[in-house]
């Protein structure tokens, strides 16, 4: 999102807004919420599957969906990117 200013002499300069989640997030926070919504999306599917008392549907599904919830949806926003240290960035 780019938002106008005006400044002297009716020359528009635009600024370039950068999301907030630059600044915490980076790829493998991605990575590790993409991998999550997938399994999500596997573990809701297999819970779909009929007859509603087969082993995959009363066993797998739930497995998944408690490991998606507890592990991969909060490690995917606990991740820290590493700051590089002074000897890597000499």
């Amino acid at each position: 999102m780019a938002k106008s200013v005006r400044k002297k002499g009716n020359i528009k300069v635009s600024k370039v807004l950068s999301s907030p989640f630059n600044i915490y997030w980076s790829k493998t926070n991605y990575i590790v919420l993409a991998l999550g919504l997938l399994s999500a999306i596997l573990g809701y599917y297999f819970l779909s599957v009929k007859p509603w008392n087969s082993s995959v549907s009363l066993y797998l599904a739930p497995v998944i969906l408690v490991l998606v919830y507890i592990v991969f949806f909060p490690l995917s926003i606990l991740i820290k990117k590493k700051e590089p240290t002074e000897q890597e960035s000499k």
